[in-house]
């Protein structure tokens, strides 16, 4: 994909909207910062399948790592995926996000998991403000400045969506050092044509939009190749199969039964 491309701008598989209403378009950061507070909670069908997916991903992306790694959860919003890597015995782990609001919410989640979790887990684990179009001037002085080229590993869940293939690459390959592992997943393009992030601001009524993308699987994987990354393994793509995937996921996935809507894998980062 051209990263100057125009984003998308369809309606989403949210509740609907009267004629004479049209979503409000916000800065990415803006938009989040907003959803922030039913983030976890409006019956996004999409989240619960990404869960459920990264779940069934993360021992391919486990046993690649080395003991006590430093892994980086890149767009860790609420923490959700951040907390599946909380119990990887001596991790050093840093959720970075450019959204306050998120992060409020993401520290409260982890500080409550690590502290639950009575086996092995995480040496440490921190969330810190980070904006993938101004990395240089970004986070927190003891943040991810010293990581960079050194992280062991990158989660990004859900996130590619709203960012140009380049920058996402070209932030993977600054903070990951060479021989790194990348679990990826993000809204299938089939979706991402005719949908994207949004939700219902419940204090405004406002139907609420940040910038979105429709990556296909082929840009995707065409554009890492150039920042020194290869799938290792299988690209998994997912659909909404029939009633049973609804009753999991709940009733908004019943419109996408048929449409594939997920993908996701595990890549490297090739040994310079």
């Amino acid at each position: 994909m051209d990263p100057t491309a125009t984003p998308t701008s369809t309606y989403s598989n949210q509740s609907s909207l009267s004629p004479s209403t049209s979503p409000v378009y916000k800065p990415t950061s803006e938009a989040y910062d907003a959803w922030a507070a039913v983030y976890d909670t409006d019956g996004n069908f999409l989240q619960a399948l990404d869960t459920l997916a990264v779940r069934d991903i993360l021992p391919q992306f486990t046993a690649s790592l080395p003991s006590a790694p430093k892994i980086v959860d890149l767009g860790c919003g609420t923490g959700r995926t951040t907390v599946s890597v909380l119990s990887i015995h001596g991790a050093a782990i840093i959720g970075l996000d450019s959204s306050p609001g998120m992060l409020k919410i993401a520290r409260a989640r982890c500080t409550e998991m690590w502290e639950s979790i009575k086996g092995p887990k995480a040496e440490s684990v921190r969330l810190e403000e980070w904006d993938i179009f101004c990395p240089q001037v970004a986070g927190a002085s003891d943040g991810i400045t010293g990581w960079r080229g050194s992280a062991d590993a990158i989660v990004s869940t859900l996130v590619l969506e709203h960012i140009p293939l380049s920058n996402f690459f070209a932030a993977c390959a600054d903070i990951m050092a060479s021989g790194g592992t990348l679990l990826l997943t993000n809204m299938h393009a089939d979706m991402g044509a005719v949908s994207q992030a949004g939700f219902r601001d419940p204090k405004t009524g406002e139907k609420i939009r940040p910038v979105s993308y429709a990556h296909t699987v082929e840009e995707v994987i065409e554009e890492a190749s150039k920042w020194g990354f290869e799938v290792v393994g299988e690209v998994e793509e997912r659909k909404v199969g029939g009633e049973e995937d609804v009753a999991v996921l709940g009733e908004r996935a019943r419109k996408w039964m048929g449409f594939k809507v997920w993908f996701g894998m595990v890549m490297v980062k090739k040994i310079c």
